[in-house]
């Protein structure tokens, strides 16, 4: 009977993990360390964004669990010449709760304002996760 290296590689491979699991004691504590960072997984956001009173406001709600680290929120100027900073806070966010950042337009005469969060856990690619447009 002939059989593919390939599944017996396989068979070896998980035997030996079994095994190495099976021989690595591993304490409670390390592993609900390791299960909370790994639950929280990808930010999941809820934001609303809104002018009052020549006010950009933004509110965010972390719609997912409890963040494992702070993130940095930053808020940038999208003008015609490209983005400037504003300001950034780093902040960690647990399940349910709730940030507010209110930006005085009156120094951006086209009110054009976005915010990117950066999470402290993982890397993402730059894009902003809210815009407002006070002008």
């Amino acid at each position: 009977m002939k059989r593919s290296q390939k599944y017996a590689l396989a068979a070896v491979m998980s035997v030996a993990l079994a095994g190495l699991a099976a021989a690595t004691p591993m304490s409670d504590s390390a592993l609900a360390a390791d299960s909370a960072q790994a639950s929280a997984g990808v930010l999941k956001m809820e934001i609303m964004t809104n002018c009052q009173d020549g006010d950009a406001l933004f509110r965010i709600r972390n719609a997912g669990e409890a963040w494992p680290k702070s993130s940095t929120f930053a808020i940038y100027h999208m003008g015609k010449d490209g983005q400037t900073l504003i300001a950034k806070r780093a902040m960690r966010l647990k399940d349910g709760q709730r940030a507010s950042f209110k930006v005085k337009t009156d120094k951006y005469p086209d009110g054009q304002l976005g915010l990117h969060v950066e999470p402290g856990w993982y890397k993402r690619d730059f894009s902003y996760d809210a815009t407002v447009s006070c002008g």
